[in-house]
């Protein structure tokens, strides 16, 4: 441990920028989604319409996964349901990807890694 200001030295040098940098990113792909909208273009809208009434996971920029059924979408938000009734609205500037719960031939869920 004679060397601890290395590891001190690393850790702000190398890890801290590389956090800002993903939330930079995050922002800049936020940014061109919402001017996309702003030009009329609601293609994500589009897309999550094929799911209303699924049960889906809704992957984000910053949660690994939502799971529920879409009830609606309006504008720019998607409302999920998940089984105990708890309703979550999830803003689709934000969502990277969107899949059907995966099930087995007999219609149980499967289990999910993300």
């Amino acid at each position: 441990m004679n060397y601890w200001y290395l590891w001190f030295i690393i850790i702000i040098c190398v890890l801290l920028p590389a956090a800002r940098a993903r939330k930079l990113r995050q922002a800049r792909i936020a940014r061109k989604n919402r001017i996309k909208r702003q030009k009329g273009d609601h293609i994500m809208n589009e897309l999550i319409k094929n799911y209303i009434d699924k049960e889906v996971i809704v992957y984000t920029s910053s949660s690994s996964g939502v799971t529920g059924t879409v009830t609606k979408i309006e504008d720019n938000w998607v409302e999920l349901e998940d089984k105990s009734g708890q309703k979550q609205i999830v803003n689709t500037d934000y969502v990277s990807r969107i899949q059907e719960y995966p099930r087995n031939k007999k219609g149980k869920k499967k289990l999910v890694v993300t």
